[in-house]
């Protein structure tokens, strides 16, 4: 009976301290869900997997579209065009443009004239002065085209011979590949600074735009933000028309990525806190520190090195061992001890093992199960 009671006291100690540390890792996951929904603080998945380091840094990058502003810098001569009976008469060279900037103005344009009846006849003359507006950026964007060309097509042929070195060098010692890391962010910050600048002006535009409208055409809604080439997401884009969403997701593919993340984490935090389906929840964290641990491999050859101000670590970092601490709760069931899993396991799940011949848990010790207190 004094061995049953010991082994009872020391069950209730590691009880408390299970759910304990349940508690205090779904609280962290918790928090950086709710912190990421938050408009305010701009949320993105971009510059932490674009930062991915170590060998799976090249699947991280496949998640980011036109990472660096490539796609978006391409650039063709600009025409301007005669129709007679919808057939093209005469075509004139204006200049150029970046066409997978300007065709997304133009669809938002169309979009624009729609969703707000501006091709009625009552409202004719907020038509005619969205018009010049549109007009105006659209010749602002091909003036910046034409002054950034060479340069642009300059960067573009570096960037291109650097990537060709890059996949054919052998040359795999570590002052090489310091340079290489180093050239390569050089080349991904220098094509983000010539995409960026057009998408501020449909940034501006979208505003510009938005100013002329009365206030029941605004009470109509606004219209999604533009994205860009294959940065485009129609699911996206009727998420972020809904209510709950609307505030804190972006219509676009990385949009779905910080979404899936936002979400993901907030789910994990909840279940972990409220001990609901604990152990599915703990695996989710396991594969979403899996991937952070991936993504910012913490081998101690790997460039970029480990900032000192984090912290000094030899491979097992404070995410890994964040990742051992859910393995732990993923085998334990501490969601019946002090959660919502209690009333899933004495209602449905101990009903289930019965059915299959079996009269408890395999994974709860014995001690755990004895009825004995302290």
């Amino acid at each position: 009976m004094g061995k049953t009671k010991t082994c009872s006291c020391y069950a209730t100690v590691v009880v408390v301290l299970v759910v304990l540390l349940r508690l205090g890792i779904g609280c962290h996951f918790l928090y950086e869900g709710l912190w990421k929904m938050n408009p305010a603080n701009n949320f993105s998945s971009k510059g932490f997997l674009g930062m991915a380091k170590g060998p799976t840094k090249e699947l991280y990058y496949m998640f980011l579209p036109d990472l660096g502003g490539e796609e978006r810098l391409h650039m063709e001569e600009a025409y301007e065009v005669k129709l007679e009976d919808g057939q093209v008469v005469a075509k004139q060279r204006i200049g150029w443009t970046l066409p997978v900037i300007e065709r997304e103005w133009y669809a938002y344009f169309r979009d624009y004239r729609e969703k707000y009846d501006l091709n009625s006849e009552e409202n004719e003359g907020q038509l005619k002065e969205a018009k010049a507006i549109f007009n105006q950026y659209v010749q602002s964007l091909r003036e910046y085209t034409l002054e950034n060309r060479e340069d642009i097509r300059a960067f573009i042929a570096s960037k291109r011979r650097f990537e060709h070195s890059l996949a054919t060098t052998k040359n795999k010692a570590e002052y090489q590949r310091i340079r290489d890391w180093d050239a390569q962010m050089s080349y991904r910050t220098e094509g983000e600074k010539f995409a960026n600048e057009p998408v501020r002006m449909g940034e501006n535009l979208e505003l510009d735009l938005w100013n002329i409208l009365t206030a029941e055409q605004k009470d109509r809604g606004s219209l999604s933000p533009m994205t860009y080439g294959s940065n485009k997401c129609a699911l996206m884009r009727w998420l972020a028309s809904l209510p709950g969403l609307r505030n804190f997701t972006t219509p676009s593919t990385m949009g779905a990525l910080d979404l899936a993340v936002t979400l993901g984490l907030t789910a994990i935090g909840l279940c972990l806190i409220l001990g609901l389906c604990t152990r599915l929840a703990a695996l989710g964290g396991v594969c979403f520190l899996i991937n952070v641990v991936l993504s910012q491999f913490p081998w101690p050859t790997v460039y970029p090195y480990t900032s000192d101000m984090i912290g000094h670590a030899m491979v097992f970092n404070k995410d890994l061992i964040e990742l051992c601490i859910l393995l732990l709760l993923a085998a334990l069931p501490s969601g019946r001890w002090a959660g919502l899993d209690w009333f899933l396991w004495n209602y449905f799940g101990r009903f289930i093992y019965r059915w299959y011949g079996v009269e408890k848990d395999p994974l709860v010790p014995d001690c755990m199960n004895s009825e004995a207190t302290c």
